[in-house]
């Protein structure tokens, strides 16, 4: 599992960092602010952010509502000396609120409660000479581009080793609207038709507009009656 702090205190950082390799989590990265936080939430993708609320730049909710309209599904644990940002905290669907100073029986509470609402369905993707897992609830669609499948997000897009068929049959939450792709039946808004054209998938977030082939606008039609 790979873990984000993000707290303008050293020490904090330090502190919370020492406790997560106590529980052998190692994987940790810092942030010293919220703007560089949200910055590496979208760098290393973690399974899990620890996030300070008063901070420089950007605060803590400021930042994490930033990371949730990117990754929705990115589990977030707020970790602040004040408790007046707890209704705040799980407006934006908070996995946790924890107030310091945190002691480790505590954090390993939180740490499996986020066990439980953090296991998403993950998919192997490549990101330059590194090779990480990302929320399929995270992927708008699918594209098969030459020998490629390219996974799009909101904000970037990913190579995959894994074939359309792979992943259609392992994630359900995909639809095939073409042999060259799949969309994420989440994100779905309506069909784009114009004349002399074959339909478009029009999606949330992104300007990818995959064909719909004919054998498939009918299930596309229905899925979207049922929207």
């Amino acid at each position: 599992m790979n873990i984000l702090i993000v707290d303008d205190e050293p020490l904090a950082r330090m502190r919370l960092k020492s406790m997560l390799n106590h529980l052998n989590f190692n994987d940790v990265f810092e942030a010293k602010h919220g703007a560089e936080g949200v910055l590496l939430a979208s760098k290393y993708l973690p399974d899990l952010v620890f996030m300070d609320i008063e901070m420089p730049v950007l605060n803590g909710i400021e930042a994490a509502t930033e990371i949730k309209l990117k990754h929705p599904s990115m589990a977030i644990i707020f970790s602040t000396a004040h408790d007046e940002f707890a209704l705040q905290a799980f407006d934006l669907s908070a996995a946790d609120y924890l107030l310091k100073p945190l002691s480790l029986e505590r954090l390993k509470q939180a740490i499996e409660k986020v066990g439980l609402t953090c296991a998403h369905d993950k998919i192997r993707v490549k990101r330059g000479n590194d090779v990480i897992m990302v929320a399929a609830n995270d992927i708008i669609c699918l594209m098969a581009e030459d020998k490629y499948v390219c996974a799009h997000l909101r904000d970037q897009s990913l190579l995959l080793d894994q074939s359309l068929a792979e992943i259609e049959k392992s994630h359900p939450i995909f639809l095939r609207v073409h042999r060259n792709a799949l969309i994420n039946t989440a994100y779905l808004q309506g069909i784009h038709n114009k004349a002399g054209q074959p339909p478009m998938a029009l999606l949330e977030h992104i300007d990818i507009q995959p064909i719909i082939s004919r054998r498939q606008l009918s299930s596309v039609k229905k899925l979207l009656k049922e929207k």
